[in-house]
């Protein structure tokens, strides 16, 4: 695979913008839209370094349906409605 795209949604709740991904447990908040999409492009990159780091990356995704992820895969972040 050579790259792959997560799915991230913005919804208000309890006052703050909650950006979230779909296919995995990384979410972010925000005053606004534009920081919680901000925010949740920091917790996402965090978050792939992490599993990186600890070799888990390719099974937490291949647990959300994405197979044959390696080190060259491109991660993308595509916010929807």
């Amino acid at each position: 695979m050579e790259s792959l795209t997560l799915t991230a949604r913005i919804a208000m709740e309890d006052g703050v913008y909650l950006a979230k991904v779909d296919q995995v447990a990384v979410e972010a908040t925000g005053a606004s839209i534009e920081e919680a999409k901000d925010e949740l492009v920091e917790a996402v990159r965090s978050w792939i370094q992490t599993q990186d780091r600890t070799d888990t990356l390719e099974a937490i995704l291949s647990g959300a349906g994405f197979s044959g992820v390696d080190e060259d895969t491109e991660v993308q972040l595509e916010f929807v409605e």
